[in-house]
């Protein structure tokens, strides 16, 4: 009953094999992200000791978000992105819609099923084509690229395991087998493990049958499943696994939209001056008390220790380091340096003195913060103080991290510090990480709550 592979010849077309060739390039994206992003550490002496998987430096880079971490840090062009990205997912979604409706058809002979799928592609050759091209210019601009298409975000485990098929990454360009084996897993014609559609079918109306209370052991041998039966089951499996990977296609497309859309909004918010002047006036004026998304400081104490002691000059760093990450272990929020507790503008100085403190800053950031992405942005914001006088404060915008925040002092110890409603207060690592575990990527989502406060009457 088990067709071989070589069965499957009929439905090898140029517009199939494409489906198979730009599968190829997704999943040795995914391959390599992997081999870049883990490290096998053997726990133990003896032959038997279990190993374990730890995230590389770039792995801490990545995070646990491919699609987030290729917009905001690695792509040149965030606009030609949007662009190219739009159009594959207006192609993928004719043919989520197309194979859809395919999936509600059945095939009576197993050629039938196969001329139906050939079909389907060279009806849409376009649409395949437009996908194929995406594919192939993400892996231009980096063979890692394509991996945003098949992310455990989208995917998850299973579907993720549904679709793989182990080859040398090493190469640059696909062999003809492994597209052909690859075709064939997209069609839905054969599993991961290369088992066939029709064998899978023939299984489980058997096992169907062998569970039914009609169901007679001494009469099992002569149990015959008509094969027209087993192919209709098949082409509904077939057609309907086809239809679930243009489904994850096109999810996986909007997945990048939303985070391009989000990209460019967070941008915009970031470098934008006048919302944050709007948002230092607004804040200094309101009545309430400084909530979690922000802090007021009139200046920074490691500032003006140059003449104290070097372990008061570390203190005041950790503590100013604290200050930052607190707000990252928290829900994200901003640092503005320059307003008195009395909610009065008196700016952070200027000329030479503001440079160094900006430099100082930032470089103090970059030494106590133990973290493998960049999760600050330093604003210089000229906001007129109460005589109206052009004054510069600092904004420090802190991203709602999706790992622990550590500081430390240089000296072995850590601080996981998180801002809630009495303050800043010291936790272990685990009482960060565990809130957090929903949360995919690093982000500024609290920019809208800000923009809302910022605009509401």
């Amino acid at each position: 009953m088990a067709n071989s592979s070589g069965e499957n010849e009929a439905v090898l077309c140029p517009t199939t094999l494409k489906l198979g060739e730009l599968h190829w390039y997704v999943l040795r994206a995914s391959y390599l992200m992997h081999d870049k992003t883990t490290v096998e550490i053997k726990v133990g002496e003896g032959k038997l000791s279990p190993i374990r998987q730890e995230y590389t430096d770039f792995g801490k880079e990545v995070g646990r978000d491919e699609i987030n971490w290729w917009v905001f840090k690695k792509e040149p062009d965030i606009e030609e992105l949007k662009k190219q990205t739009t159009q594959a997912l207006e192609a993928v979604q004719k043919l989520k819609q197309a194979s859809e409706l395919l999936s509600r058809k059945r095939a009576e002979k197993y050629s039938e099923l196969l001329e139906m799928l050939r079909q389907f592609a060279e009806a849409h050759e376009q649409e395949i084509n437009t996908l194929y091209q995406y594919v192939l210019w993400l892996n231009s601009r980096d063979p890692l690229a394509p991996t945003i298409l098949f992310t455990y975000r989208v995917w998850g485990s299973t579907r993720m395991g549904d679709r793989i098929f182990k080859f040398d990454q090493s190469q640059s360009e696909p062999e003809t087998d492994t597209i052909k084996r690859l075709t064939e897993i997209i069609l839905g014609l054969v599993n991961n493990l290369g088992t066939p559609v029709l064998f899978r079918a023939e299984y489980e109306i058997g096992s169907d049958i062998y569970e039914s209370a009609a169901y007679d052991e001494e009469r099992a041998s002569e149990i015959r499943i008509p094969m027209d039966r087993v192919v209709r089951l098949a082409s509904r499996m077939a057609f309907e696994e086809f239809a679930e990977y243009f489904e994850l296609m096109r999810d996986s497309l909007r997945n990048i939209l939303l985070d391009v859309d989000k990209f460019v909004e967070q941008r915009e918010f970031v470098n934008d001056d006048a919302f944050w002047r709007s948002f230092i006036q607004k804040a200094i004026q309101t009545e309430k008390s400084e909530n979690l998304l922000w802090d007021f400081k009139e200046t920074l104490t490691m500032w003006h220790t140059g003449v104290k002691p070097e372990t008061e000059q570390t203190k005041a760093k950790i503590a100013f380091a604290e200050d930052a990450a607190s707000l990252a272990n928290a829900h994200g929020g901003v640092l503005i340096i320059g307003v008195t507790d009395k909610r009065e503008i008196v700016g952070i100085g200027d000329g030479r003195e503001l440079e160094n403190r900006l430099k100082f800053a930032s470089d103090v950031l970059s030494t106590h913060v133990e973290y493998g992405r960049e999760i600050f942005r330093l604003r210089q914001i000229v906001s007129p103080d109460k005589d109206g006088n052009p004054t510069v404060c600092l904004v420090v915008v802190v991203a709602d991290a999706c790992e622990p925040v550590g500081v430390h002092d240089g000296q072995g110890h850590y601080t996981y510090p998180v801002r809630r409603e009495t303050g800043l207060t010291r936790v272990s690592r685990k009482e960060v990480f565990d809130p957090k575990m929903h949360i995919k990527s690093d982000n500024y989502d609290f920019l809208r709550e800000l923009y809302q406060f910022v605009h509401q009457k």
